[in-house]
Protein backbone atom coordinates (compact mmCIF):
# COMPACT_ATOMS: atom_id res chain seq x y z
CA UNK A 1 0.00 0.00 0.00
CA UNK A 2 1.08 3.73 -0.79
CA UNK A 3 1.73 6.12 2.26
CA UNK A 4 -0.31 9.14 2.30
CA UNK A 5 2.16 10.98 0.98
CA UNK A 6 3.36 8.85 -1.77
CA UNK A 7 2.46 9.80 -5.45
CA UNK A 8 2.60 6.64 -8.38
CA UNK A 9 1.33 6.79 -12.02
CA UNK A 10 1.63 3.72 -13.68
CA UNK A 11 1.81 3.95 -17.59
CA UNK A 12 1.54 0.69 -19.56
CA UNK A 13 5.05 1.16 -21.79
CA UNK A 14 7.71 0.94 -18.73
CA UNK A 15 7.21 4.45 -17.32
CA UNK A 16 7.17 5.50 -14.10
CA UNK A 17 6.44 9.26 -12.87
CA UNK A 18 7.56 8.87 -9.15
CA UNK A 19 7.11 11.35 -6.45
CA UNK A 20 7.51 10.15 -2.60
CA UNK A 21 8.51 11.56 0.83
CA UNK A 22 10.71 8.79 2.54
CA UNK A 23 8.80 6.40 0.34
CA UNK A 24 9.97 2.82 -0.39
CA UNK A 25 8.22 0.47 -3.19
CA UNK A 26 9.23 -2.70 -4.23
CA UNK A 27 9.29 -3.80 -7.83
CA UNK A 28 9.75 -7.18 -9.03
CA UNK A 29 12.58 -7.92 -6.12
CA UNK A 30 14.66 -4.67 -6.94
CA UNK A 31 14.17 -2.30 -3.75
CA UNK A 32 13.66 1.63 -5.10
CA UNK A 33 13.62 3.95 -2.98
CA UNK A 34 12.72 7.65 -3.54
CA UNK A 35 14.23 10.46 -0.70
CA UNK A 36 12.09 13.64 -1.29
CA UNK A 37 12.27 16.52 1.10
CA UNK A 38 14.09 19.56 2.87
CA UNK A 39 16.95 17.70 4.03
CA UNK A 40 18.61 20.90 5.56
CA UNK A 41 21.81 20.61 4.43
CA UNK A 42 23.69 24.20 3.93
CA UNK A 43 26.59 25.39 1.12
CA UNK A 44 29.58 25.63 3.92
CA UNK A 45 31.45 28.42 2.01
CA UNK A 46 31.08 32.61 3.20
CA UNK A 47 27.62 34.16 2.66
CA UNK A 48 29.34 36.67 0.76
CA UNK A 49 30.98 34.81 -1.84
CA UNK A 50 27.97 31.95 -2.04
CA UNK A 51 25.65 35.23 -3.11
CA UNK A 52 28.45 36.60 -5.48
CA UNK A 53 28.93 33.32 -7.51
CA UNK A 54 25.12 33.11 -7.38
CA UNK A 55 24.65 36.69 -8.65
CA UNK A 56 27.73 35.62 -11.89
CA UNK A 57 25.67 32.64 -12.29
CA UNK A 58 28.70 30.94 -11.50
CA UNK A 59 27.36 27.74 -9.09
CA UNK A 60 29.69 25.02 -9.74
CA UNK A 61 32.33 25.97 -7.69
CA UNK A 62 29.54 25.73 -4.84
CA UNK A 63 28.46 21.92 -5.16
CA UNK A 64 32.15 20.82 -3.86
CA UNK A 65 30.76 23.10 -0.73
CA UNK A 66 27.62 21.37 -0.72
CA UNK A 67 27.18 19.37 2.54
CA UNK A 68 25.34 16.61 1.30
CA UNK A 69 27.18 15.59 -1.52
CA UNK A 70 30.57 15.61 0.59
CA UNK A 71 28.84 13.65 3.47
CA UNK A 72 27.65 11.12 0.42
CA UNK A 73 30.90 11.15 -1.19
CA UNK A 74 32.79 10.04 2.74
CA UNK A 75 29.50 7.53 2.87
CA UNK A 76 28.34 9.44 6.10
CA UNK A 77 24.80 9.45 4.82
CA UNK A 78 22.25 8.37 2.05
CA UNK A 79 25.09 5.58 1.16
CA UNK A 80 24.71 4.38 -2.19
CA UNK A 81 21.83 6.90 -2.86
CA UNK A 82 22.35 8.97 -6.30
CA UNK A 83 21.32 12.47 -7.32
CA UNK A 84 20.95 13.92 -11.00
CA UNK A 85 23.74 17.40 -11.35
CA UNK A 86 22.32 20.18 -10.16
CA UNK A 87 21.92 22.91 -12.83
CA UNK A 88 19.62 25.69 -11.11
CA UNK A 89 20.38 28.13 -8.32
CA UNK A 90 19.91 27.43 -4.84
CA UNK A 91 16.40 27.07 -3.66
CA UNK A 92 16.39 28.50 -0.09
CA UNK A 93 16.36 30.61 1.88
CA UNK A 94 14.24 33.26 -0.19
CA UNK A 95 11.80 36.26 1.09
CA UNK A 96 8.70 35.36 0.31
CA UNK A 97 6.97 36.83 -3.05
CA UNK A 98 10.37 38.02 -4.41
CA UNK A 99 13.41 36.43 -6.08
CA UNK A 100 15.46 38.23 -3.14
CA UNK A 101 17.57 35.53 -1.17
CA UNK A 102 17.27 36.09 2.63
CA UNK A 103 17.50 39.62 4.05
CA UNK A 104 16.72 39.22 7.47
CA UNK A 105 18.90 40.10 10.39
CA UNK A 106 19.66 36.21 9.92
CA UNK A 107 20.43 36.41 6.47
CA UNK A 108 20.98 32.79 5.77
CA UNK A 109 23.42 31.76 3.64
CA UNK A 110 21.60 30.50 0.23
CA UNK A 111 21.45 26.89 -0.17
CA UNK A 112 20.17 23.44 -2.10
CA UNK A 113 18.46 22.37 1.28
CA UNK A 114 15.44 20.61 -0.66
CA UNK A 115 16.62 17.40 -2.98
CA UNK A 116 15.55 13.92 -4.51
CA UNK A 117 17.69 11.00 -4.14
CA UNK A 118 17.18 7.95 -5.40
CA UNK A 119 18.43 4.48 -4.42
CA UNK A 120 18.24 0.46 -6.06
CA UNK A 121 19.85 -2.62 -5.31
CA UNK A 122 20.70 -3.15 -8.98
CA UNK A 123 21.39 -0.47 -11.54
CA UNK A 124 20.09 -2.12 -14.31
CA UNK A 125 17.80 -4.73 -15.27
CA UNK A 126 17.18 -7.01 -18.48
CA UNK A 127 14.36 -6.32 -21.03
CA UNK A 128 12.79 -8.87 -22.87
CA UNK A 129 15.67 -11.61 -22.10
CA UNK A 130 17.66 -9.23 -24.55
CA UNK A 131 19.33 -6.11 -23.65
CA UNK A 132 19.92 -4.33 -19.98
CA UNK A 133 18.32 -1.23 -19.68
CA UNK A 134 19.21 1.33 -16.73
CA UNK A 135 16.80 0.99 -13.84
CA UNK A 136 16.67 4.15 -13.23
CA UNK A 137 17.31 7.14 -15.71
CA UNK A 138 17.00 10.82 -14.52
CA UNK A 139 14.95 12.90 -17.21
CA UNK A 140 14.54 16.36 -15.14
CA UNK A 141 15.52 17.33 -12.39
CA UNK A 142 14.93 21.61 -11.26
CA UNK A 143 13.26 24.22 -9.11
CA UNK A 144 10.16 26.21 -9.99
CA UNK A 145 11.40 29.02 -9.85
CA UNK A 146 7.42 31.08 -10.20
CA UNK A 147 6.06 29.80 -6.80
CA UNK A 148 6.97 32.42 -4.74
CA UNK A 149 4.77 32.31 -1.66
CA UNK A 150 7.20 29.94 0.59
CA UNK A 151 10.92 31.44 1.53
CA UNK A 152 11.45 27.94 -0.53
CA UNK A 153 11.11 27.02 -4.00
CA UNK A 154 9.67 23.67 -4.76
CA UNK A 155 11.82 20.98 -6.53
CA UNK A 156 10.97 18.33 -8.67
CA UNK A 157 11.66 15.39 -10.88
CA UNK A 158 11.05 13.20 -13.25
CA UNK A 159 12.61 10.03 -13.74
CA UNK A 160 12.25 7.16 -16.54
CA UNK A 161 12.27 3.77 -14.47
CA UNK A 162 12.43 0.26 -15.92
CA UNK A 163 10.07 -1.98 -14.90
CA UNK A 164 8.92 -5.65 -15.03
CA UNK A 165 4.98 -4.86 -13.97
CA UNK A 166 1.55 -6.66 -14.79
CA UNK A 167 -1.13 -3.58 -14.86
CA UNK A 168 -3.80 -4.33 -12.54
CA UNK A 169 -6.34 -2.20 -14.57
CA UNK A 170 -8.40 -2.18 -11.30
CA UNK A 171 -6.14 -0.90 -8.84
CA UNK A 172 -4.65 2.31 -11.25
CA UNK A 173 -7.85 3.19 -11.31
CA UNK A 174 -8.61 3.31 -8.08
CA UNK A 175 -5.17 5.02 -7.20
CA UNK A 176 -6.04 7.21 -10.80
CA UNK A 177 -9.35 8.03 -8.88
CA UNK A 178 -8.17 9.04 -4.86
CA UNK A 179 -4.90 10.78 -6.62
CA UNK A 180 -7.82 12.95 -8.32
CA UNK A 181 -9.80 13.90 -5.17
CA UNK A 182 -6.70 14.44 -3.76
CA UNK A 183 -5.81 17.26 -6.25
CA UNK A 184 -9.16 18.47 -6.20
CA UNK A 185 -8.81 18.97 -2.34
CA UNK A 186 -5.18 20.65 -2.49
CA UNK A 187 -6.47 22.57 -5.38
CA UNK A 188 -9.71 23.69 -3.61
CA UNK A 189 -7.29 24.94 -0.26
CA UNK A 190 -5.35 26.56 -2.32
CA UNK A 191 -7.89 29.23 -3.42
CA UNK A 192 -7.82 32.11 -1.79
CA UNK A 193 -10.74 33.36 0.36
CA UNK A 194 -11.51 36.30 2.24
CA UNK A 195 -14.39 37.65 4.19
CA UNK A 196 -15.30 41.78 3.74
CA UNK A 197 -16.87 43.37 6.34
CA UNK A 198 -19.45 45.48 6.17
CA UNK A 199 -21.08 43.22 3.65
CA UNK A 200 -22.27 43.71 1.20
CA UNK A 201 -19.45 46.59 1.02
CA UNK A 202 -21.44 49.54 -0.06
CA UNK A 203 -20.24 52.93 -0.08
CA UNK A 204 -22.33 56.01 0.31
CA UNK A 205 -21.35 59.90 0.87
CA UNK A 206 -24.54 62.45 0.82
CA UNK A 207 -24.37 66.37 0.41
CA UNK A 208 -20.61 66.36 0.21
CA UNK A 209 -19.04 69.82 1.01
CA UNK A 210 -15.75 71.46 -0.56
CA UNK A 211 -13.08 70.73 1.77
CA UNK A 212 -15.23 68.02 3.14
CA UNK A 213 -13.04 64.72 4.04
CA UNK A 214 -15.20 61.61 4.85
CA UNK A 215 -14.40 57.96 5.65
CA UNK A 216 -15.42 54.54 5.18
CA UNK A 217 -13.91 51.58 7.04
CA UNK A 218 -13.03 48.19 5.40
CA UNK A 219 -12.66 44.78 6.96
CA UNK A 220 -10.80 41.94 4.93
CA UNK A 221 -9.99 38.69 6.49
CA UNK A 222 -8.44 35.54 5.42
CA UNK A 223 -10.55 32.70 5.74
CA UNK A 224 -9.69 30.11 3.46
CA UNK A 225 -5.86 27.94 3.84
CA UNK A 226 -3.45 29.97 1.81
CA UNK A 227 -1.84 33.81 2.32
CA UNK A 228 -3.56 35.94 -0.57
CA UNK A 229 -2.99 39.33 -1.98
CA UNK A 230 -5.60 41.84 -2.79
CA UNK A 231 -5.95 45.03 -4.66
CA UNK A 232 -8.56 47.82 -5.13
CA UNK A 233 -9.17 49.22 -8.43
CA UNK A 234 -12.20 51.16 -10.62
CA UNK A 235 -14.17 48.59 -12.67
CA UNK A 236 -13.59 50.75 -15.81
CA UNK A 237 -9.43 50.30 -15.26
CA UNK A 238 -10.16 46.69 -14.41
CA UNK A 239 -6.93 44.67 -16.49
CA UNK A 240 -7.66 40.70 -15.01
CA UNK A 241 -4.25 40.06 -16.52
CA UNK A 242 -2.76 42.82 -14.74
CA UNK A 243 -4.53 44.22 -11.65
CA UNK A 244 -1.55 45.74 -10.28
CA UNK A 245 -1.33 49.12 -12.57
CA UNK A 246 -2.58 51.16 -10.43
CA UNK A 247 -1.01 54.13 -11.38
CA UNK A 248 -3.06 54.54 -14.66
CA UNK A 249 -6.17 54.69 -12.11
CA UNK A 250 -5.58 58.51 -11.38
CA UNK A 251 -6.88 59.04 -14.85
CA UNK A 252 -10.28 58.31 -13.18
CA UNK A 253 -11.37 62.18 -11.39
CA UNK A 254 -13.78 60.32 -8.62
CA UNK A 255 -10.67 57.68 -7.81
CA UNK A 256 -7.46 60.21 -7.72
CA UNK A 257 -9.88 62.00 -5.17
CA UNK A 258 -9.91 59.17 -3.07
CA UNK A 259 -7.02 57.97 -0.32
CA UNK A 260 -6.47 54.25 0.74
CA UNK A 261 -5.10 54.02 4.29
CA UNK A 262 -2.83 52.01 3.60
CA UNK A 263 -2.14 51.99 0.03
CA UNK A 264 -2.93 48.55 -1.57
CA UNK A 265 -1.81 45.68 -2.73
CA UNK A 266 -2.52 44.04 0.70
CA UNK A 267 -0.82 40.99 1.58
CA UNK A 268 -3.15 38.77 4.19
CA UNK A 269 -2.01 35.91 5.70
CA UNK A 270 -4.21 32.89 6.66
CA UNK A 271 -6.47 34.24 9.86
CA UNK A 272 -5.28 37.44 9.42
CA UNK A 273 -7.02 40.97 8.88
CA UNK A 274 -6.71 43.47 7.18
CA UNK A 275 -8.02 47.07 8.18
CA UNK A 276 -8.37 49.60 5.64
CA UNK A 277 -10.03 53.39 5.55
CA UNK A 278 -11.39 54.57 2.25
CA UNK A 279 -11.33 58.32 2.56
CA UNK A 280 -12.60 60.55 -0.38
CA UNK A 281 -12.07 64.92 -1.00
CA UNK A 282 -13.08 66.18 -4.16
CA UNK A 283 -10.03 68.31 -5.66
CA UNK A 284 -10.03 71.45 -6.98
CA UNK A 285 -8.90 69.97 -10.76
CA UNK A 286 -12.33 68.11 -11.13
CA UNK A 287 -14.34 71.11 -10.69
CA UNK A 288 -16.12 70.23 -13.50
CA UNK A 289 -17.34 67.73 -11.66
CA UNK A 290 -18.96 69.67 -8.42
CA UNK A 291 -22.91 69.54 -8.50
CA UNK A 292 -22.96 66.01 -9.83
CA UNK A 293 -23.67 62.67 -8.56
CA UNK A 294 -20.70 60.10 -9.19
CA UNK A 295 -21.28 56.48 -9.11
CA UNK A 296 -19.07 53.49 -9.96
CA UNK A 297 -17.96 49.95 -8.63
CA UNK A 298 -14.80 49.54 -7.19
CA UNK A 299 -12.80 45.63 -7.53
CA UNK A 300 -11.68 44.66 -4.53
CA UNK A 301 -9.27 41.69 -6.92
CA UNK A 302 -8.43 38.84 -4.83
CA UNK A 303 -5.35 37.04 -6.66
CA UNK A 304 -6.28 33.70 -7.69
CA UNK A 305 -9.48 33.80 -6.31
CA UNK A 306 -13.26 35.56 -5.67
CA UNK A 307 -13.57 39.19 -6.61
CA UNK A 308 -15.49 41.32 -4.31
CA UNK A 309 -17.53 44.32 -5.63
CA UNK A 310 -17.85 47.68 -3.89
CA UNK A 311 -20.59 50.00 -4.56
CA UNK A 312 -19.70 53.83 -4.41
CA UNK A 313 -22.18 56.59 -4.74
CA UNK A 314 -20.96 59.85 -4.21
CA UNK A 315 -23.59 63.24 -4.33
CA UNK A 316 -21.71 66.70 -3.99
CA UNK A 317 -22.78 69.90 -2.93
CA UNK A 318 -20.29 72.61 -3.78
CA UNK A 319 -21.93 75.75 -3.03
CA UNK A 320 -20.62 78.45 -4.75
CA UNK A 321 -17.13 76.71 -5.23
CA UNK A 322 -17.39 75.12 -8.85
CA UNK A 323 -19.29 77.96 -10.05
CA UNK A 324 -18.21 80.06 -13.03
CA UNK A 325 -18.17 83.62 -12.52
CA UNK A 326 -21.54 83.61 -15.04
CA UNK A 327 -23.50 81.29 -12.96
CA UNK A 328 -23.54 84.12 -9.67
CA UNK A 329 -26.17 86.94 -9.51
CA UNK A 330 -25.28 89.56 -10.92
CA UNK A 331 -23.19 92.28 -9.04
CA UNK A 332 -25.23 95.20 -7.04
CA UNK A 333 -23.88 98.36 -6.06
CA UNK A 334 -25.05 100.44 -3.44
CA UNK A 335 -24.57 104.15 -4.60
CA UNK A 336 -25.21 105.52 -1.31
CA UNK A 337 -23.21 102.85 0.95
CA UNK A 338 -20.81 102.96 -1.71
CA UNK A 339 -20.23 99.40 -1.02
CA UNK A 340 -21.37 95.95 -3.43
CA UNK A 341 -24.12 93.62 -1.73
CA UNK A 342 -25.00 89.99 -2.29
CA UNK A 343 -28.72 89.85 -3.48
CA UNK A 344 -30.10 86.34 -4.90
CA UNK A 345 -32.89 88.63 -6.52
CA UNK A 346 -31.24 90.37 -9.98
CA UNK A 347 -34.32 92.39 -10.43
CA UNK A 348 -33.49 95.83 -8.40
CA UNK A 349 -36.16 98.53 -8.73
CA UNK A 350 -34.30 101.39 -6.34
CA UNK A 351 -31.83 103.45 -8.17
CA UNK A 352 -29.91 103.51 -5.11
CA UNK A 353 -28.89 99.64 -6.74
CA UNK A 354 -26.98 99.43 -10.04
CA UNK A 355 -25.93 96.40 -11.38
CA UNK A 356 -22.70 95.53 -12.39
CA UNK A 357 -22.85 93.47 -14.81
CA UNK A 358 -19.10 93.12 -15.91
CA UNK A 359 -18.26 93.13 -12.55
CA UNK A 360 -17.47 89.50 -10.46
CA UNK A 361 -19.37 87.68 -8.62
CA UNK A 362 -19.72 89.74 -5.09
CA UNK A 363 -17.82 87.35 -3.10
CA UNK A 364 -14.81 87.50 -4.62
CA UNK A 365 -15.39 91.72 -4.69
CA UNK A 366 -15.97 91.45 -0.85
CA UNK A 367 -13.09 89.06 -0.12
CA UNK A 368 -10.44 91.07 -1.84
CA UNK A 369 -12.03 94.34 -0.55
CA UNK A 370 -11.36 93.47 2.47
CA UNK A 371 -7.87 91.65 1.58
CA UNK A 372 -6.55 95.19 0.99
CA UNK A 373 -8.37 96.88 3.69
CA UNK A 374 -6.36 95.20 6.28
CA UNK A 375 -2.61 95.17 5.00
CA UNK A 376 -1.39 92.89 7.17
CA UNK A 377 -0.84 89.30 5.14
CA UNK A 378 2.85 87.93 5.02
CA UNK A 379 2.89 85.69 2.10
CA UNK A 380 5.99 83.75 4.15
CA UNK A 381 3.47 83.26 6.81
CA UNK A 382 0.46 82.17 5.02
CA UNK A 383 2.45 79.27 2.92
CA UNK A 384 4.54 78.12 6.08
CA UNK A 385 3.81 74.29 6.65
CA UNK A 386 2.83 74.84 10.38
CA UNK A 387 0.11 77.42 9.45
CA UNK A 388 -1.12 75.33 6.63
CA UNK A 389 -2.14 72.42 8.99
CA UNK A 390 -3.00 74.40 11.46
CA UNK A 391 -5.95 76.87 9.54
CA UNK A 392 -9.68 75.63 9.91
CA UNK A 393 -11.35 76.73 7.02
CA UNK A 394 -15.09 74.80 7.47
CA UNK A 395 -16.61 77.58 9.14
CA UNK A 396 -15.98 80.38 7.00
CA UNK A 397 -16.71 77.96 4.12
CA UNK A 398 -20.46 77.08 5.88
CA UNK A 399 -20.62 80.63 6.02
CA UNK A 400 -19.96 81.33 2.28
CA UNK A 401 -22.63 78.69 1.79
CA UNK A 402 -25.36 81.08 3.49
CA UNK A 403 -24.22 83.54 1.37
CA UNK A 404 -23.27 85.87 4.50
CA UNK A 405 -20.77 88.18 3.42
CA UNK A 406 -19.45 89.73 6.64
CA UNK A 407 -15.61 88.45 7.12
CA UNK A 408 -14.69 90.65 9.61
CA UNK A 409 -14.35 88.23 12.38
CA UNK A 410 -12.25 85.63 10.25
CA UNK A 411 -8.02 86.13 10.11
CA UNK A 412 -6.33 87.41 6.93
CA UNK A 413 -5.16 83.89 6.17
CA UNK A 414 -8.44 82.35 6.20
CA UNK A 415 -9.63 84.95 3.93
CA UNK A 416 -6.99 84.76 1.53
CA UNK A 417 -6.80 81.13 1.33
CA UNK A 418 -10.73 80.59 0.56
CA UNK A 419 -9.88 82.90 -2.07
CA UNK A 420 -7.30 81.01 -3.71
CA UNK A 421 -9.71 77.82 -2.86
CA UNK A 422 -12.96 79.89 -4.81
CA UNK A 423 -10.32 80.81 -7.88
CA UNK A 424 -8.69 76.79 -8.02
CA UNK A 425 -12.25 75.69 -8.29
CA UNK A 426 -13.38 77.53 -11.09
CA UNK A 427 -14.64 75.04 -13.71
CA UNK A 428 -12.28 77.13 -16.13
CA UNK A 429 -9.16 78.87 -15.28
CA UNK A 430 -9.48 82.75 -14.73
CA UNK A 431 -6.91 82.98 -17.25
CA UNK A 432 -9.00 80.80 -19.92
CA UNK A 433 -7.50 77.40 -21.46
CA UNK A 434 -7.98 78.86 -25.19
CA UNK A 435 -6.39 82.09 -24.16
CA UNK A 436 -3.55 80.02 -22.69
CA UNK A 437 -3.20 78.21 -25.71
CA UNK A 438 -2.98 81.32 -27.83
CA UNK A 439 -0.27 82.49 -25.87
CA UNK A 440 1.86 79.69 -24.55
CA UNK A 441 1.76 77.52 -27.49
CA UNK A 442 2.42 80.41 -30.07
CA UNK A 443 5.92 81.52 -27.60
CA UNK A 444 6.37 77.80 -27.84
CA UNK A 445 6.85 77.40 -31.68
CA UNK A 446 9.14 80.55 -31.82
CA UNK A 447 11.10 79.46 -28.98
CA UNK A 448 11.90 75.99 -29.21
CA UNK A 449 9.64 74.69 -26.99
CA UNK A 450 10.75 76.88 -24.17
CA UNK A 451 9.22 80.23 -23.07
CA UNK A 452 11.40 83.15 -21.87
CA UNK A 453 12.71 81.90 -18.68
CA UNK A 454 12.33 85.43 -17.29
CA UNK A 455 13.74 86.09 -13.92
CA UNK A 456 14.55 83.20 -11.67
CA UNK A 457 11.77 82.13 -9.06
CA UNK A 458 14.18 82.79 -5.70
CA UNK A 459 14.81 86.64 -6.86
CA UNK A 460 12.68 89.78 -6.88
CA UNK A 461 9.84 91.03 -8.80
CA UNK A 462 12.18 91.45 -12.12
CA UNK A 463 12.57 94.67 -13.97
CA UNK A 464 11.20 95.11 -17.06
CA UNK A 465 14.56 93.94 -18.46
CA UNK A 466 15.12 91.01 -16.90
CA UNK A 467 12.31 89.45 -19.32
CA UNK A 468 12.02 89.10 -23.09
CA UNK A 469 9.97 91.14 -25.15
CA UNK A 470 7.70 87.95 -25.92
CA UNK A 471 6.27 87.31 -22.31
CA UNK A 472 5.51 91.31 -21.23
CA UNK A 473 3.68 91.25 -24.70
CA UNK A 474 2.13 87.70 -23.70
CA UNK A 475 0.81 89.43 -20.43
CA UNK A 476 -0.45 92.23 -22.85
CA UNK A 477 -2.15 90.13 -25.22
CA UNK A 478 -3.79 87.78 -22.19
CA UNK A 479 -5.22 90.86 -20.47
CA UNK A 480 -6.62 91.99 -23.34
CA UNK A 481 -8.44 88.96 -24.62
CA UNK A 482 -10.26 87.95 -21.15
CA UNK A 483 -13.91 88.49 -20.75
CA UNK A 484 -15.02 91.45 -18.74
CA UNK A 485 -15.60 89.48 -15.52
CA UNK A 486 -13.00 87.77 -15.34
CA UNK A 487 -10.39 90.95 -16.45
CA UNK A 488 -11.96 92.67 -13.61
CA UNK A 489 -11.20 89.99 -11.16
CA UNK A 490 -7.91 89.16 -12.64
CA UNK A 491 -7.02 92.91 -12.40
CA UNK A 492 -7.90 93.14 -8.65
CA UNK A 493 -6.46 90.00 -7.92
CA UNK A 494 -2.83 91.08 -9.33
CA UNK A 495 -3.62 94.40 -7.46
CA UNK A 496 -3.85 92.49 -4.15
CA UNK A 497 -1.08 90.33 -4.87
CA UNK A 498 1.35 94.05 -5.90
CA UNK A 499 0.56 94.96 -2.19
CA UNK A 500 1.49 91.98 -0.42
CA UNK A 501 4.55 90.80 -2.31
CA UNK A 502 8.17 91.03 -0.75
CA UNK A 503 10.33 94.01 -1.64
CA UNK A 504 13.69 93.48 -3.05
CA UNK A 505 15.01 94.43 -0.08
CA UNK A 506 13.16 91.89 1.85
CA UNK A 507 13.81 89.12 -0.83
CA UNK A 508 17.46 89.68 -0.53
CA UNK A 509 17.49 88.99 3.23
CA UNK A 510 15.25 85.51 2.65
CA UNK A 511 17.33 82.56 4.22
CA UNK A 512 16.67 79.29 2.70
CA UNK A 513 14.20 78.37 4.80
CA UNK A 514 12.26 81.44 3.36
CA UNK A 515 13.26 80.79 -0.30
CA UNK A 516 11.85 77.36 -0.52
CA UNK A 517 8.42 78.68 1.34
CA UNK A 518 8.41 81.45 -1.04
CA UNK A 519 8.97 79.24 -4.14
CA UNK A 520 5.60 77.12 -2.95
CA UNK A 521 4.22 80.52 -2.27
CA UNK A 522 4.84 81.63 -5.92
CA UNK A 523 3.45 78.04 -7.60
CA UNK A 524 0.49 77.91 -5.61
CA UNK A 525 -0.48 81.53 -6.71
CA UNK A 526 0.30 80.80 -10.35
CA UNK A 527 -2.00 77.40 -10.40
CA UNK A 528 -4.62 79.81 -8.73
CA UNK A 529 -5.31 81.67 -12.20
CA UNK A 530 -3.42 78.72 -14.28
CA UNK A 531 -4.73 75.69 -12.57
CA UNK A 532 -2.36 72.99 -14.02
CA UNK A 533 -2.44 73.27 -17.53
CA UNK A 534 0.52 75.20 -18.04
CA UNK A 535 3.97 73.92 -16.72
CA UNK A 536 5.51 74.71 -13.79
CA UNK A 537 7.94 77.20 -15.19
CA UNK A 538 5.35 79.09 -17.50
CA UNK A 539 3.13 79.77 -14.55
CA UNK A 540 5.74 81.08 -12.60
CA UNK A 541 7.14 83.82 -15.64
CA UNK A 542 3.83 84.75 -16.51
CA UNK A 543 2.75 85.35 -13.06
CA UNK A 544 6.08 87.84 -12.47
CA UNK A 545 5.51 89.11 -15.66
CA UNK A 546 2.12 90.07 -14.76
CA UNK A 547 3.19 91.17 -11.00
CA UNK A 548 6.07 93.40 -13.00
CA UNK A 549 3.13 95.17 -14.98
CA UNK A 550 1.38 96.07 -12.02
CA UNK A 551 4.30 97.39 -10.74
CA UNK A 552 4.82 99.63 -13.64
CA UNK A 553 1.68 100.62 -13.94
CA UNK A 554 1.74 101.84 -9.97
CA UNK A 555 4.75 103.51 -10.40
CA UNK A 556 3.30 105.90 -13.59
Amino acid sequence: MLGENELVCLFPAQILFFISIDSRWKINDHDVVFWFGDMNYRISHANEQVRKAISELSTVPLHEKDQLRCEMKLQRAFINYSEPAIDFMPTYKFDPYTDNYDTSEKLRTPSWTDRILYHTKRTKVRHNNEKELELIQPIRYTCAKTIKFSDHRPVSGLYLVAIKYECDEKRLNHIREELIRQFDREENDSIPTIDVHPRPPAILFNNIRYLDKVSYSLSIKNIGECSCTCTICPSSMFQPTAPKKMKQSSEEPFFDCLIFTPNSPYFIEIGEEQHIDISFQMKSQYSWLFGKQLNEILILHVENGADTFITLDITLDMGPFGLSLNQFPVSIYDTERKQYIYSPDSKITSERFVEMKNDPPVLYILLIDCLKERRDINLLNIFNSEIQDSIDLIPIRDQIYDHNYNFQNYTSIHLFMILLYLLRSLPEPLISRDVQNKIFLTNNNKTNNRLPTGGSIQSHIPTESCFQQDMTKAVTIIIEQLKSKERNLFLRFLSLLQKLWPTTEQINKFDNDARNVFNVCSDILALSILQEYANQNQRHDFLLACLNEEKKKHVK
